[in-house]
């Protein structure tokens, strides 16, 4: 297994995978659509996209982090929004590998934090790689 990071030049081995993803949460296919997200997301560095492979070069799992800023502590920190591991023999392993290299890009950027909203699904991953539920803090949100 190979974890890197997503360049513009990644996407073609990326978007199977991140539609594979968006379609086990329900959403209807939409391959150009996806491209041009992503496409966007690394080209203007709005967000960071680590990609797993397996030795044919397939992609096999990814992670995104989008900065956020902290005003109260002066400093970036990073939310973790989407993660996906397809269903393989040695799928924990790729999920800890891939947290792993997000908490090593978060230390590399000098940030202090990676946060996650909470995932039923990935509860026990989230444990095991020492996140805490932060008990104080919700989650309101606006549809317009």
């Amino acid at each position: 297994m190979k974890i890197f990071k997503a360049e513009q030049w990644n996407l073609e081995v990326l978007l199977p995978l991140f539609e594979e993803y968006r379609l086990s949460h329900g959403m209807v296919e939409n391959p150009e659509r996806t491209f041009t997200f992503l496409n966007n997301r690394i080209r203007f560095s709005e967000s960071i996209i680590f990609i797993a492979t397996n030795e044919r070069q397939q992609a096999i799992g990814f992670i995104q982090l989008y900065p956020r800023l902290s005003s109260l502590q002066l400093q970036r920190y990073w939310q973790l929004t989407d993660i996906f591991v397809q269903d393989v023999a040695n799928q924990n392993e790729i999920y800890a590998g891939l947290i792993e290299k997000a908490k090593e890009f978060v230390c590399f950027t000098h940030s202090t934090r990676l946060v996650v909203e909470q995932d039923q699904q990935h509860q026990g991953i989230w444990e095991k790689e020492g996140f805490k539920l932060n008990t104080k803090k919700a989650l309101f949100e606006l549809k317009l």
